[in-house]
C-alpha cells in the first residue's frame, strides 16, 4: 500500500467510517481505557525534548543527524546516458550468463 492509497483510504473513512468504529463510539467502548497525558505545562516534558541527540543515538545508527545522501551516487538526469548505462549492464549480464554455460 502506497502513501497515496493510504491517503485515499483515510479520506474515504472520514466520509464513511467503518461500522465497528461507529458502533464502538455509540456504545462508548474504550472510553475508560484511554487516558490523556498532560501536555505542555510540565517541565519534565521539555527536558526530554531538549536531548534529541541522545534519543536519536538510542534509536541506532540509521537515525543520526548526518547527511542522508552520503554514499549514494549522483543523480543522472540525461536519458541518453541512462539508456547507455542500461545497455551496458544488459550486455554484461548477457555475457556473464553466456560464459557460465
Amino acid at each position: 500500500m502506497t502513501l497515496f492509497d493510504f491517503e485515499e483510504l483515510t479520506a474515504y473513512w472520514v466520509e464513511h467510517p467503518p461500522v465497528h468504529i461507529l458502533v464502538g463510539a455509540y456504545l462508548g467502548a474504550g472510553k475508560h481505557q484511554r487516558r490523556r497525558t498532560p501536555s505542555g505545562g510540565s517541565g519534565s516534558g521539555r527536558a526530554a525534548n531538549s536531548d534529541l541527540g541522545g534519543i536519536l543515538a538510542e534509536l541506532g545508527p540509521g537515525f543520526g543527524t548526518g547527511d542522508v545522501h552520503a554514499g549514494l551516487p549522483g543523480v543522472v538526469l540525461d536519458f541518453a546516458e541512462l539508456r547507455s548505462r542500461a545497455r551496458r549492464v544488459d550486455s554484461e549480464l548477457a555475457g556473464a550468463v553466456g560464459g557460465k554455460k
